[in-house]
């Protein structure tokens, strides 16, 4: 008789640009469970009909602050499968409220499940052991508790918890995700460049043993990583707030949202005259500044996902001008999942169509770093620097003014639209879009450095030093 085939444990990474947010579809013996679905949903339903898997779970690892998780789509489009989060946040959705401790069985997958309040008092890391081999388990998906070489920031429940959150953090760390042996696999909730973490490695995934000996967080006293932790300032925008809302009672569920609309140059033109619609132009920075629809935003679509929570409001109907019609459903993705929802229209045959019907157009000065250097001695203009304060409190131009992209609309009403400006940040991205703001705004004379600040200090000139 033969023996019955039994199909390995299968763990796919479900990368989210921009946000550097990391989900995971996990399958085993026909079934399957995702952990910390994006609402884009499309490509767990791709994974699991390749795979021929049911989907029997969606876990969340916390009430996320940095986007809007995906499971109520999941489950719009799998109804038998149960949503689980943990029973320490009053969620006015999903079927299964988890405590520490509890198992579930996915397949031939037993997963253990461990409450690690730090960066939330609900987050929760989950345990699998492979029993197809096993009792043992083989790998940690860690939420924002644990990152490679990083761990979770403390700050975001409330800055007056911050300490007593740290000190939750360090003994989770400890107590719970430490003692597991130093072979298991960690698969965290974020990657680099999330501001969920300070400095997150560049490798996606890690192992328990690698961060033992490796993360500077997991070598240190309770002191002084409540030390650190309290002296870490990170980038705090406006828009978590909505992510927890929404995470909360349960986002709208994408497919009953209005699909955008198709619209040729005159009636784009027409939706220009509505202040609540705002013009998204997700071309490059060096292609934006060129030119642009008059009073669009520059978001890049390489750095849309994260720029797009910092600097838009929820109160707006977005249109987009797209570089091709191709990256309309990735472009709408990332407003999504930031719980941008109202995307109204688009141009039909792109930008492009903008420039051959002849309409107007804007263009920024982009300034060589030379250029911007006499600038400068010569109190010609004025820098406008739109990093993050902890970018900023490190390093910047002397004399430069601060409106860190997350509250540059705020910021920018201190100063004189009259006063030229040259918006600067690392590499001319930031630059670009915080440009468009300003032109948006009224301010009337505005360049750009695409060099920028890397640009500045490979030439040699002067960098104020402020905080080490």
């Amino acid at each position: 008789m033969a023996t019955p085939k039994v199909v390995p444990l299968r763990i796919t990474t479900v990368r989210s640009e921009g946000l550097a947010v990391l989900s995971y579809f996990i399958s085993s013996e026909g079934e399957a469970l995702i952990i910390d679905p994006r609402r884009d949903v499309d490509i767990y339903f791709d994974i699991a009909k390749q795979e021929k898997t049911e989907i029997r779970h969606v876990f969340e690892t916390h009430r996320n602050e940095d986007y809007v998780i995906g499971s109520c789509d999941v489950k719009h489009r799998a109804p038998s499968s149960q949503i689980g989060h943990s029973d320490a946040t009053r969620f006015k959705y999903g079927d299964l409220q988890i405590a520490d401790g509890d198992v579930f069985t996915v397949g031939k997958i037993r997963v253990t499940c461990l409450n690690t309040p730090g960066h939330t008092d609900d987050s929760m890391c989950y345990i699998l052991a492979d029993e197809s081999v096993g009792s043992d388990p083989v790998a940690a998906f860690t939420g924002d508790t644990l990152f490679v070489g990083e761990v979770g920031r403390t700050d975001l429940v409330d800055i007056k918890k911050h300490e007593q959150m740290s000190r939750k953090l360090y003994h989770s760390l400890h107590d719970k995700v430490l003692p597991l042996k130093d072979g298991v696999m960690v698969y965290p909730g974020h990657g680099a460049g999330s501001v969920c973490g300070g400095a997150i490695g560049e490798r996606d995934l890690t192992t328990i043993g690698y961060e033992r000996a490796y993360n500077p967080w997991l070598n240190i006293d309770e002191d002084k990583f409540v030390e650190r932790k309290l002296d870490q300032h990170l980038t705090r925008a406006p828009y978590f707030k909505r992510c927890e809302h929404l995470n909360t009672i349960g986002p709208p569920i994408v497919a009953e949202l209005p699909s955008p609309i198709e619209m040729n140059v005159d009636d784009f033109e027409q939706a220009m005259q509505d202040d609540k619609n705002v013009i998204l132009d997700t071309r490059s920075a060096s292609e934006f500044v060129k030119g642009h629809i008059p009073h669009s935003i520059s978001l890049p679509l390489r750095h849309m996902g994260l720029f797009a929570g910092w600097v838009l409001e929820d109160d707006k109907n977005f249109f987009f001008a797209l570089g091709v019609k191709a990256d309309l459903d990735n472009a709408r993705g990332m407003l999504l999942r930031v719980g941008l929802d109202s995307v109204v229209g688009y141009l039909k045959e792109g930008i492009s169509s903008w420039f051959e019907a002849g309409k107007s157009i804007k263009s920024f000065r982009t300034y060589s770093i030379q250029e911007l250097r006499t600038q400068v001695d010569g109190n010609l203009l004025k820098i406008l620097d739109v990093r993050q304060p902890h970018e900023t409190e490190k390093e910047i131009i002397e004399g430069s003014l601060l409106a860190p992209l997350t509250s540059i609309a705020e910021d920018i009403e201190k100063v004189d639209p009259k006063t030229p400006i040259a918006t600067m940040c690392p590499a001319g991205f930031r630059a670009t879009t915080g440009a468009s703001i300003l032109a948006k705004a009224g301010f009337e004379n505005v360049g750009v450095p695409l060099a920028g600040l890397k640009g500045w200090q490979e030439a040699g000139y002067p960098i104020q030093m402020r905080r080490v």
